[in-house]
Formats: C-alpha cells, structure tokens, sequence
C-alpha cells in the first residue's frame, strides 16, 4: 500500500487548518474584552495617549482633519491635557507631549505605546545613544519617559 501523499495535497491542508485557527483567534480578539487587569496599558499616559492618537485617527478617517504629525489640542485627552504641552507630536508611533521648547531644545512626556514599532530606551549614558535627537530618562509611569529633544523640527500650522 502506498502511504504517499503528494505535498500539495499537505499543503492545502494546512494551510486550511492554519487559516481556521487565525480566524477563531481573530474571532476572539474582535469580541469586547476588558484589559487585563495586570497589565498598565488600560491606565495612565499610555491610556490617555492611545485615546489621544484614536480620536485624532478617526477625525482624519471621516476627512475631519488632515493627515499631519502635530496633533489639535481638540483632540487631546484629559489626561495628556493635565501636562499643560506646548503641543503633542507623534513620532515612530508613539506619542510626544512637548512642555517646554527653547532654543532649539524642547522638554516634555515621550509616551511609548506597546504597538509602536519603535520603543526608546533609557541609559546611563543616553546623550551618546539618542535617536533623532530624542535622549530619554524614566519618567513615573509604565511607558513614560521624560525627554529632552535637541534640534527638535519645526512644525508649521
């Protein structure tokens, strides 16, 4: 008896398995779910930020604003309002809240989200690694880092 079977065969398959287990896991992830309550994304700036860029996506997806990276005070969350910034910037994803800017060098709250492609990191000696000019120090709260951002761009409104 021949127990081959042709690889095209396999593959279909599992490829059919394969899509079936991604549409029950998306299936469970599009279902209304709280937080986990261990975890400090459902609280806090990265709370507040993520509502922030959220309101600020869905005005531009109904072409109520257009695409640009400093975002309207409209659509600022009570909780980025309380820092009192200058102006909250996106950058790699993540939010910036800008409290002070002089001469060429701007102060404030860097909020790293989890779904961002680009976390910062801070070091004893930070100054030597920064990332567009962003040097970064912990801040209080999961995901908030104090920042100092030299040659920081110019946005035009």
């Amino acid at each position: 008896m021949n127990d081959f079977v042709p690889l095209s065969a396999t593959l279909r398959q599992m490829t059919a398995v394969f899509m079936g287990a991604l549409l029950v896991l998306l299936s469970s992830c599009m279902q209304e779910q709280h937080a986990d309550p261990g975890s400090t994304f459902h609280k806090g700036l990265q709370r507040d930020a993520w509502r922030t860029m959220a309101a600020y996506d869905e005005a531009v997806l109904k072409h109520r604003e257009t695409l640009r990276r400093e975002i309207p005070p409209v659509y600022w969350d009570p909780g980025i309002q309380r820092l009192h910034p200058l102006k909250v910037y996106t950058h790699r994803g993540n939010l910036v809240a800008a409290q002070s800017a002089a001469d060429g060098t701007e102060h404030g709250k860097y909020i790293d989200l989890p779904v961002a492609p680009f976390h910062p990191v801070s070091r004893w000696f930070s100054h030597k690694h920064s990332v567009d000019g962003f040097v970064f120090r912990p801040a209080c709260g999961t995901g908030v880092f104090n920042y100092t951002r030299t040659a920081a761009p110019q946005f035009s409104k």
